[in-house]
């Protein structure tokens, strides 16, 4: 009887192990993209973030107007991508930026910043 119940657990065991081996990373969360609340504190941070790293390394004075759309992915930290509006000088324009966020290190780094346009249409 007790030889049974092994094998029964052994192959239950076995089984689970063979049902996530087989299932692509995204679904167990890991690289898998989620979008965040534009209007949120987490996607305004990394974009002010983004913005008060670009003007330091490029030497220029972005002001941050708003979060456009925003996502997360989990992989060796915390990938951020957002796209917000930033006024340069007078004018209103387009970026995207991609920061690298390691909380347990307490880590953050700018690892893109691009221009993408005039000015992003809220969505």
């Amino acid at each position: 009887m007790a030889y049974n119940s092994h094998h029964l657990l052994l192959l239950s065991i076995l089984a689970i192990v063979c049902l996530f081996a087989n299932l692509p990373s995204t679904a167990l969360g890991v690289g898998a993209r989620e979008k965040i609340d534009p209007k949120g504190p987490e996607a305004i941070g990394i974009a002010k973030f983004a913005i008060d790293e670009h003007n330091k390394e490029a030497k220029t004075k972005l002001q941050f107007e708003s979060v456009v759309k925003a996502e997360k992915q989990v992989g060796e930290g915390i990938y951020y991508r957002v796209g917000f509006n930033a006024l340069d000088g007078t004018t209103s324009r387009a970026y995207e930026a991609i920061v690298l966020v390691k909380p347990r290190l307490k880590f953050k780094k700018l690892i893109s910043f691009n221009t993408i346009s005039n000015q992003i249409r809220r969505m």
